[in-house]
């Protein structure tokens, strides 16, 4: 495991208690699809349906054969995904610079970091104003 995973998860266990559905979600997905929807979803109550929607919201985050994984073991479901710390945040944010500068609209971003197009807009102002 990567030492920023460990940092991660440390805190997710902080933030949550010993929470076996959270090692089973990392067990399951591995540990870069887990802090993917840790950055994405943490904090909330993630409802898993065989339903379209869900595909499409897990699928942008973790892929699509992962997001599969996750609505068989876990359908019908509300989960509890923990928190990330400041310091993840800042990474979040530095990936949506990223896959914006790569190429991504900000309607897919929004949709990838569960996040409204305003907010990841702001985030894109804020990285250009510290870059001026």
């Amino acid at each position: 495991m990567g030492k920023c995973f460990l940092i991660l998860f440390q805190f997710a266990d902080m933030s949550i208690g010993n929470n076996s559905t959270s090692q089973e979600i990392l067990n399951l997905i591995g540990d870069e699809a887990f802090t993917r929807l840790c950055m994405v979803f943490g904090g909330t109550r993630l409802p898993i349906a065989d339903s379209v929607g869900s595909r499409q919201r897990l699928g942008v985050v973790v892929g699509d054969a992962l997001a599969e994984k996750m609505i068989s073991q876990f359908r019908g479901e509300a989960l509890e995904i923990p928190k990330l710390s400041s310091l993840e945040v800042k990474k979040r944010h530095q990936a949506i610079i990223n896959d914006l500068a790569g190429g991504m609209n900000v309607k897919t971003a929004a949709i990838k970091y569960d996040m409204t197009q305003r907010n990841i807009r702001k985030i894109a102002n804020q990285h250009s104003k510290d870059n001026k």
